[in-house]
């Protein structure tokens, strides 16, 4: 009885460290900025900035932008569950392992350096983050302005404009 206890803790701890639902990561954005995320495989993460720029305006907290092919970060006010695309910026990677995990797996995918869902088409918040990307956080300075534009232009199906940051 006791040898069948004992083996029972220790499968439901081996369960239990080996199918975590929630892993530790850190993220990059374009702007070289750095999160820790803790990540559940459904895609849901908590952010805490370790590094790079932050925003004067209010919007310290981020969520994530998965509304096409390439994975945001947004910054967002506190309790704010939605974002503007110019409030975006793509995730950077160099292996999956740098990408939050969806579709409940255990890492994201990383495609050109970029993270990103391939089953998904790229599209104009695709093509606005892209055209964001290294200008900075914020949408007021006029290369801003000029580039998110742009990258709403992108056409059907989307070309992201060649002076953009490419997919």
């Amino acid at each position: 009885m006791r040898a069948s206890i004992g083996w029972g803790l220790f499968f439901c701890a081996s369960i239990a460290l080996g199918c975590r639902s929630v892993s530790e990561r850190t993220l990059t954005d374009t702007e070289s900025r750095t999160f820790s995320a803790q990540c559940e495989r459904s895609g849901a993460c908590a952010f805490t900035q370790t590094s790079g720029a932050k925003r004067a305006d209010g919007k310290t907290n981020q969520i994530l932008q998965t509304n096409g092919r390439l994975i945001g970060i947004c910054d967002v006010e506190p309790g704010q569950i939605s974002s503007a695309v110019w409030d975006c910026r793509p995730l950077v990677c160099h292996t999956d392992a740098d990408c939050p995990p969806a579709h409940g797996m255990k890492d994201g995918q990383c495609l050109n350096s970029l993270c990103a869902d391939a089953a998904q088409s790229l599209g104009a918040q695709d093509s606005a983050m892209l055209c964001l990307a290294g200008t900075g956080l914020g949408r007021e300075e006029p290369r801003q302005v000029e580039r998110y534009a742009l990258g709403l232009n992108c056409g059907t199906p989307c070309k992201v404009p060649t002076p953009c940051r490419q997919p």
